[in-house]
C-alpha cells in the first residue's frame, strides 16, 4: 500500500540508566523536519535505577510525547513491545536511547518506505566525533562492515538488519507478530524478528547510510566479548533451535565443524592474541567475536544436544 507523503509515525524509545544522554536522544527527536503533528514519540522506561525517567518526565507536557513507565525491569523486547502496543501510527521507528539522530533521519527513512515493497528500513549508527576512535571502533563502525556496503536500492537480507535505529510499517508487524518476550538477556530478539520479516517480505529490507544517529555508548572489547559469550550460550543457541533452515546463515554450522574447532584451538587463539597485541588490526576483532560465540554456544551443555538431536 502506498504511503501519503507523510504517514502517521510513533518513534519508540526503550530506556534503561541512560540519565548521561536521554535528553539529548529526546531533544533531536522533537528537532525532526517533520510535521509535529503527524509525529509521536513514545518513550518507555524499564524501572531505571538512576535518573533517567526523572529526566524524562520534564517532557511530559509536550504534546508529541507519551511516557510509559515499567514497574520492574522487562528486558528490550518487552520495552519495544510496550511501546508498538501504545502506538496507533502507521509507521513504527525504534531508536535506542542512547542514540542522538540528525535532523532530517525521520524524513530520510520515510523517503526510503514510500515505496510500496518496502516494509523496514534500518539507519546508519556512527562514533560520536566528541569520541576517540579506539581499535573496537574502527571495527564497529567501518563502512564497509555489515549491511553498510549495500544502497538504499538494495534488498538487504538475515542477519543483517537491526532494531536499533530502523522504521517498520504497522501492516509488516501486524502480519509477522512484534518482538518475542522470551528473548530477556542480551542479542537475538532484532534477528528474531527480522528473519519473520524477511520470510514474509523478502525484498521489503533496506539499509540507509543516510538516516545517520551518533550512538553515545563507548564499548570496551572485553565487555563486548563477555556479551558475545552469554549471547552464544543462549539467545543464540534460541535462534538456531528455531530457524535450521537459516543454520549457516546465522553461522551455526561453525559450532561443531572442524572450522569451529579451529578457531577454539588454543595454540591458534595464541597466536591471533599475540598479532593483536604487536600488530592491533581491527579485523582481528571478528575472530575474537567468532571465538567467544562459538565458545558461549559450546559450553552450554542444555542445547546442544538438541541441537544434535534434530538433524
Amino acid at each position: 500500500m502506498a504511503l501519503k507523503k507523510f504517514p502517521t509515525i510513533s518513534i519508540v524509545v526503550p530506556c534503561f540508566n541512560v540519565e548521561h544522554i536521554i535528553e539529548r536522544c529526546i531533544e533531536a527527536l522533537l528537532a525532526q523536519d517533520y510535521p509535529k503533528e503527524k509525529m509521536v514519540i513514545i518513550i518507555v522506561d524499564d524501572c531505571s535505577t538512576d535518573d533517567t525517567l526523572k529526566k524524562v518526565q520534564q517532557y511530559q507536557s509536550n504534546d508529541q510525547i507519551k511516557i510509559i513507565k515499567h514497574f520492574r525491569n522487562r528486558g528490550l523486547s518487552a520495552t519495544r513491545n510496550s511501546g508498538i502496543n501504545a502506538s496507533k501510527s502507521q509507521i513504527i521507528g525504534f531508536i535506542d536511547s542512547d542514540i542522538v539522530v540528525r535532523k532530517d533521519w525521520v524524513k530520510i527513512m520515510m523517503n526510503v518506505l514510500q515505496d510500496p515493497d518496502v516494509m523496514a528500513c534500518m539507519g546508519d549508527t556512527k562514533l560520536p566525533e566528541s569520541f576517540p576512535q579506539a581499535n573496537i571502533d574502527k571495527f564497529l563502525y567501518h563502512p564497509k562492515r555489515g549491511v553498510r556496503k549495500f544502497d538504499e536500492d538494495t534488498p538487504i537480507a538475515i542477519p543483517g538488519f537491526i532494531m536499533g535505529n530502523s522504521f517498520v510499517k504497522r501492516e509488516a508487524l501486524q502480519k509477522v507478530g512484534i518482538f518475542d518476550e522470551s528473548f530477556n538477556t542480551w542479542g537475538g530478539e532484532d534477528t528474531d524478528l527480522a528473519i519473520r520479516l524477511w520470510e514474509k517480505y523478502p525484498d521489503g529490507l533496506r539499509f540507509s547510510n543516510k538516516a545517520i544517529g551518533e550512538h553515545f555508548h563507548k564499548r570496551k572489547l572485553n565487555n563486548l566479548l563477555n556479551d558475545m559469550k552469554k549471547y552464544g550460550s543462549t539467545n543464540y543457541l534460541i535462534l538456531l533451535e528455531r530457524y535450521p533452515q537459516y543454520n549457516e546463515r546465522l553461522s551455526g554450522d561453525w559450532i561443531k565443524s572442524f572450522k569451529g574447532f579451529l578457531i577454539l584451538n588454543p595454540i591458534v587463539n595464541l597466536i591471533v592474541k599475540t598479532i593483536y597485541l604487536i600488530f592491533p588490526i581491527p579485523r582481528l576483532i571478528r575472530y575474537f567475536i567468532a571465538y567467544n560465540v562459538i565458545r558461549g554456544a559450546r559450553n552450554s551443555e542444555e542445547v546442544i544436544p538438541k541441537l544434535d538431536h534434530k538433524k
